[in-house]
């Protein structure tokens, strides 16, 4: 019983981590909020953006979780509720920092907010723990290659 506990040890650690940004970040948002003087599309861009990094860590967790140890029981379940938990603060650290009055119009470091925290989290709490092979690195090199070429390259 003494090995599960050292798995969710940095999932507790994080859990703190989350839930004193999400104060920090609701704290500024209520005391600099952004003043809106017109209708923006702002909503949008956080919709997207929140749910693309959804997208990315199901991509990651579908080639990590089942690497995973299975002598722990439901280790991987586990871990994917930690992960869903994770994607869920992140966006609303993204989103109430973004509306701030001092990240408003800068996209890029609201971006990088987000992904620091969510994918961060995600590395520290599953893919750390995970026996991942070169194959696996491979897998998503490729994928993430497709979606790139897909996205960004398509004047083929």
């Amino acid at each position: 019983m003494t090995q599960s506990k050292n798995y969710y040890r940095i999932d507790l650690i994080l859990a703190l981590i989350h839930a004193a940004l999400l104060l920090i970040s609701w704290i500024s948002h209520t005391r600099f909020p952004f003043i809106q003087t017109k209708p923006d599309m702002s909503g949008l861009f956080f919709m997207i953006i929140s749910i693309l990094g959804g997208m990315i860590a199901l991509i990651i967790l579908a080639v990590v979780l089942p690497r995973l140890d299975h002598s722990v029981n439901q280790l991987a379940l586990r871990k994917f509720l930690y992960a869903l938990l994770y994607w869920i603060s992140s966006s609303l650290i993204f989103i109430l920092f973004g509306n701030t009055q001092w990240l408003f119009h800068l996209p890029l470091p609201c971006i990088f907010i987000f992904a620091v925290i969510f994918l961060g989290s995600i590395y520290l709490s599953i893919i750390r723990l995970a026996d991942i092979r070169k194959q696996d690195y491979l897998i998503l090199l490729a994928i993430f290659g497709f979606f790139f070429l897909f996205f960004f390259c398509t004047s083929f």
